[in-house]
């Protein structure tokens, strides 16, 4: 999880008004302020990354709430590609 939390921490901090060292695996979306346009770009950079389509009703349903739930959705995709 390591290289896709640095990797995932730092295309937030890029989009976002938040310290990228303050973020943890259990620091919440919703705490980082992400708005809609904010999760095309993250979607847009994890697919260049990890070539990975990212499905956005697993976040509005509430199953990806936390920063370490959302590289653990990522990783688990990349076993799957």
């Amino acid at each position: 999880m390591n290289e896709t939390f640095e990797f995932l921490t730092n295309a937030i901090g890029d989009l976002v008004d938040f310290e990228v060292d303050e973020m943890k695996p259990e620091t919440g979306l919703l705490e980082l302020g992400l708005d809609s346009l904010d999760y095309v770009s993250l979607q847009i950079a994890i697919k260049k990354k990890y070539a990975i389509e990212i499905n956005f009703d697993d976040f509005t349903s509430g199953q990806i709430t936390t920063i370490g739930e959302f590289c653990s959705y990522i990783e688990d995709r990349m076993v799957t590609a």
